[in-house]
This record gives structure tokens, sequence and C-alpha cells, in this order.
């Protein structure tokens, strides 16, 4: 029972983030914002997470409260997220994403450190995905609906969506069991984790570069395909179909990590990114431009799922929800933060020709920075955690 709770929340959450995140670059454009503005509010939310997440888990680890981190964030996101409805004021919007970024923070990695401790005790921690499969599948079913439905003239169901299932999470993280730390942990050992660990330093810079690209097309893949002057259903597809191959790559994660080892499964899964840069460069039809996404899901797989468990075999079990929250906070934080922020700049130019460019070219070195770290670490890291 205690898997189908796993799987039901993070269905439920990527349902809202589905909904939600997709088209929140345009709500703010809608909001007749300025272009840097909306670039500002965008590099914001990531920039605050990756602040304060290594600080979440630390706290997680150390005063042993993860699933309590979890339902705090769950609810006071919902609570948060309305006053994007209320304000049109820049200034406004700035004081609502920071604070909804610092409180929704601590969810993601604390949920996977939940979800790693329950398995590992069972000694199934490489079947991680077929948890995370659900919210893969969440994401699509949200995503096919939303574009026909939201996209055109009513953007602000969104937000009361997603607040909905920020509400409903916050009640499903009762059912998860928490996780407790037998051995005590002091707070400098967590500040030093990036400090003792050069593979670790290693391949999270590499994982800033990803980050970059990814935070790039989270917000400005809808406005690049209305740039194609593609309907609401094709621009709620394309969502859908970014997505779509990550529930077979995480259903059989298992498999591909015992046939070929966590480093060659991971690097070949995050190559997908660079492929998909340069196509959407190239590409002007949006019927072309719908399918080419496809390779968003190879990569994401990958990042997802291959990554956490790598993470979680890099570290030692106390600091499990540090080392969740530091990869959390470098490929979903700092990465994506830079990476809108550039956004907001390059858009003065009214394409996103320029963003993939710059996606193709950052994306290009992240991939081998991280093949680089997980080929040094290889050889003293065990492939899984059987």
């Amino acid at each position: 029972m205690i898997r189908f709770w796993f799987k039901l929340f993070y269905a439920v959450e990527f349902v809202g983030v589905g909904v939600f995140m997709p088209y929140i670059a345009m709500y703010f454009i809608r909001k007749d914002l300025t272009s840097s503005e909306v670039g500002y509010l965008l590099a914001l939310t990531p920039f605050a997470g990756f602040i304060v997440q290594p600080v979440w888990g630390v706290i997680s680890d150390k005063l042993n409260v993860t699933r309590l981190l979890v339902t705090i964030g769950c609810w006071a996101t919902s609570v948060l997220v309305l006053a994007f409805t209320v304000t049109d004021r820049f200034e406004y919007l700035v004081l609502v994403v920071v604070l909804m970024s610092i409180l929704r923070a601590p969810i993601h990695p604390n949920v996977a450190a939940l979800a790693l401790a329950h398995l590992e005790e069972r000694g199934k921690q490489d079947e991680y995905g077929k948890f995370r499969l659900w919210g893969s599948i969440g994401f699509v079913v949200a995503t096919i609906f939303a574009g026909g439905l939201l996209f055109e003239d009513n953007l602000t169901l969104t937000i009361y969506i997603y607040a909905g299932t920020m509400l409903v999470l916050g009640a499903i993280s009762f059912q998860l069991p928490d996780r407790h730390i037998s051995t005590e942990v002091q707070w400098k050992d967590g500040l030093r984790l990036l400090v003792d660990h050069r593979e670790l330093r290693v391949f999270l810079l590499g994982i800033i570069c990803v980050g970059l690209t990814l935070g790039i097309t989270n917000q400005y893949l809808v406005v690049y395909m209305n740039e194609l002057d593609a309907s609401a259903w094709m621009i709620g597809a394309t969502v859908a179909v970014s997505a779509l191959p990550e529930i077979p790559i995480m259903s059989y994660a298992e498999t591909f990590i015992r046939k070929w080892g966590l480093r060659l499964t991971y690097v070949v899964g995050i190559i997908a990114l660079p492929i998909r840069w340069l196509c959407n460069m190239l590409v002007t039809d949006p019927n072309i431009a719908l399918p080419v996404q496809a390779l968003h899901g190879v990569a994401i797989g990958s990042l997802l799922c291959v990554g956490v468990i790598y993470i979680d075999n890099l570290l030692p079990r106390s600091w499990r929800a540090s080392g969740q929250a530091l990869y959390v906070s470098s490929l979903h934080g700092l990465g994506p933060s830079i990476g809108l922020f550039l956004a907001g700049l390059l858009m003065s130019s009214g394409s996103t020709r320029s963003l993939w460019a710059l996606c193709l070219g950052v994306g290009i070195i992240g991939c081998y920075i991280v093949n680089n770290a997980m080929s040094v670490g290889s050889e003293s890291i065990p492939e899984v955690v059987n």
C-alpha cells in the first residue's frame, strides 16, 4: 500500500506541474509585463530554490523532519500561488515568487529521499523509476488537456488547479513513511559535502549547464510553438509529447542500469538534449517541431531517475536528503535561474531562435562535463545498490 501512496503523490504532483509550469511564462506575458520583467520573475523561481534547497536538505537530515517539510511545503505553496491572481504589479509578483519558491523547495528532494529510504529497506533501490514514472504519466495526461482547455483565454485556471493539487499532496504526504537517521549527523559535515567530494562538484557543474537549458525550454517551449502559429491543441500535445518517452525509460530504468551501468545509461539519455536544441533552431513547421520534442522525455527520464540513483550511491545514507537537494538545486535551481535570466535578455530580439543556440552550446559543454565526472567516479561508486 505504501508503494501506491508514493505513486499517487508523484502522479498528483506532476498533474499540477503539467498544468502550471509550461504556461507560467505566457501567464506573466499576458499581464503586460516587459520581456525583461518576465525573464526576471522566471529566473527568480529556480534561483531562490537553489539558495534554500541545500539548507532544507541539511535541516531534514539533521532534525529528522523529512516528511514534515514535504507537508509544510505543499500546503504553503497551495496558498501562496493564489496570490498571482490578485496582483499585476511587478514588485508584488517578485515577493510572491520568492516566498513560494523558498517554501516549495523542500518538496521534491525530500519525497525522493523518503522513496529511496523505503526502497533501500527492501533491497530495491534501483526500482525508484517505477515510482517516478507515475509523475510522467500525470504530466502527460495534464498537458494533453491543458493546451486546448486553458491556453486560449483562461490561463488563470491553471493557478487554481495547481493550488488544488498542492493541497491534495499535503494530505497524501501523511500516508508516506517517514525516515529516521540512526547515526548522529553534524551541521558542519553537511556543509562540507561539496568540499570533500570532487566527483560531486564536477558532476554538479555539468548538471548546472544542463539545467540552464532545461530552464529555458520549460518556460519558452509554449512561446516557441506560438511563434510557429501552432494551434492550442497542438501546443498542449507538444508539451505532452515531450514527456511521453519518460514513461518507458523510467519503467525499464532498472533493466538499463543493470545492463549498461549508471554512467552509460545517464549520458546517452542527456545527449538527446543538444540534438533537440539544434532541431529547434532549424525547424519552422509546427508539425515537425511536435515530434522533435520527444527527445526531451528521453533526457528527463535519465535526469530524474538515473541521476537520482547515482547521487544516492555517491553520498552517505545519513545525507540522503542533502544529496538530493544539491542535485535538484543544480538541475532545477542555479542552472535554470541563469538560463532564464539570459533568456529574458535574448528575447528582446523577439524570437526564440537565439535561445536554442545558447542551449545548444551550453548543453554540449554540460554533457561533456557530466561524462567526465561519472567516468572518474565510476571506479569507486557502485553501479547500483542491490
